[in-house]
């Protein structure tokens, strides 16, 4: 009767992360719209400023685990936004914050799944020499731990399912002041983004075209003092 307790408890376990991990596997989300805001309006008269159709900058960003990761780190460490987008975030999140619930929750299922594999009897001697039983996992913990890392790693890609996203918004606004040292003013972005869930994968593709305007300062007059 007790095995068949156990077997039973590390079924529901193993159900739980694989009804979880069916609710977001192999999901795809595909965003599009135009608009948006400058942090600095055209105020002045045309005459003062070009303006142009910038070059299409396209962004891939990806995480396993949940944990992001990019080929292009041009933008690490570095923040701020020159637009934004309506009901997107730009921000990129910190890799830590991924890491941090992967251990945790790996550690949690591991602790979790001892007791289901049971104990066993061992005697020893203590330093009088009395014989002592004790009880001791048939899986240890740190064991159990590395045995769920697949499934708790599929369950944090679930939890951080728009980081990729996030991480290439941030790196396009970099490539867009990047490609672009003449442009003054970006404005009017049409944008689209796909965002392709897997059940450890995740891939962002992030396209964008913005308007970019050069302020005309060679035709500024200069008021005498």
């Amino acid at each position: 009767m007790l095995q068949i307790n156990k077997i039973g408890q590390l079924a529901i376990v193993f159900a739980f992360f694989a009804f979880t991990m069916s609710m977001s596997s192999c999901s795809n989300q595909v965003i599009s719209g135009s608009g948006g805001y400058s942090d600095v309006a055209l105020n002045r008269n045309s005459s003062e400023y070009d303006i142009k159709r910038l070059k299409e900058v396209e962004v891939v960003g990806n995480s396993f685990w949940g944990i992001p990761y990019m080929k292009n780190k041009e933008s690490k460490n570095k923040s701020g936004f020159i637009f934004r987008f309506n009901g997107v975030t730009l921000f990129r999140t910190p890799s830590f914050l991924p890491v941090v619930t992967l251990l945790a929750s790996t550690v949690g299922a591991g602790m979790v799944l001892e007791p289901v594999f049971g104990y066993k009897k061992e005697i020893i001697r203590d330093s009088y020499g009395q014989r002592v039983e004790l009880l001791k996992p048939n899986l240890h913990w740190a064991i159990a731990s590395v045995l769920s890392l697949p499934l708790t790693g599929a369950l944090n890609n679930q939890i951080y399912s728009n980081i990729a996203v996030s991480n290439a918004m941030h790196e396009m606004n970099y490539q867009l002041v990047k490609q672009n040292p003449e442009i003054d003013v970006f404005s009017n972005p049409k944008y689209s983004i796909s965002n392709q869930q897997g059940f450890w994968k995740t891939e962002a593709n992030v396209k964008a075209n913005v308007l970019g305007s050069r302020i005309r300062t060679e035709r500024v007059v200069v008021p005498k003092p």
